[in-house]
């Protein structure tokens, strides 16, 4: 028994050599949250910055007559989804898990995080509107450890699941006011992209889920008539014939 247990030892420490010896497999990192604005140039467009998500980092590259040079990597958030740069040295980050804000200093050297905003639940989008741009608009949902929303929100009818934070954007003496202004809520759910009017003046909000009844169906489920031409029936009410035909 003895020898037994000695010789299955060796099998083991000859099996844990091996796999050891084996070469690693390749790192991957993969990311869940769905990029919205992941691109923005500076405003006398010499730099652009790009939302790295699956890392967690705000990319910083120059722009010259022979394309883009990497000159910067800030960690930020996690999973960043929005980028948007309010002057040529200060960039905003917005951060889908983490229900925050990055504010960037891309002047200073090293780049940093100057201030961190805490925000509603998947924050999705940021714009800059008002005169000057002094006012940040970011997309959210209605719910969210920083929200403050009550947990009766989520089941009356009638009360939207989309919010829209607005901050007072300037600095003052170096350090970024970023004063809440308001939160406005839409009827509907998971608000996405933000777009301003040419005048700063105006400001929507684009709703991926907007409660309006509608659906999304697959082609499968739909039937073709006899030209070929879709007639936006489902599956249920079409012949078999018909089912067959649409599957293939």
């Amino acid at each position: 028994m003895q020898r037994r247990v000695l010789r299955l030892g060796r099998s083991f420490l000859l099996l844990a050599v091996a796999l050891s010896a084996a070469p690693a497999a390749a790192s991957f990192v993969t990311f869940e949250s769905g990029q919205v604005r992941p691109l923005a140039l500076s405003p006398d467009g010499s730099q652009l910055f790009a939302a790295n998500t699956p890392d967690d980092r705000l990319e910083i590259f120059r722009v010259g007559s022979d394309g883009l040079t990497h000159t910067g990597s800030v960690p930020v958030g996690l999973e960043p989804v929005a980028v948007a740069a309010r002057t040529n040295g200060e960039v905003w980050v917005v951060n889908h898990l983490s229900d925050s804000v990055s504010i960037v200093d891309v002047a200073s050297a090293p780049p940093h995080v100057m201030r961190t905003l805490l925000v509603g639940d998947e924050p999705r989008d940021i714009v800059f509107a008002g005169t000057g741009g002094t006012r940040a608009f970011i997309t959210t949902a209605h719910r969210g450890q920083n929200s403050g929303v009550p947990f009766t929100d989520l089941i009356t009818p009638g009360i939207g699941r989309a919010d829209v934070w607005v901050f007072q954007a300037t600095s003052v003496g170096g350090v970024p006011g970023a004063s809440q202004l308001a939160v406005v809520n839409l009827f509907g759910d998971t608000p996405r992209a933000l777009a301003v009017s040419p005048n700063g003046n105006t400001v929507y909000a684009a709703v991926f889920q907007s409660g309006n009844r509608t659906t999304a169906v697959t082609e499968g489920v739909v039937c073709d008539d006899a030209s070929g031409a879709a007639n936006n029936m489902v599956a249920g009410p079409c012949s078999a014939r018909q089912r067959l035909a649409t599957s293939g």
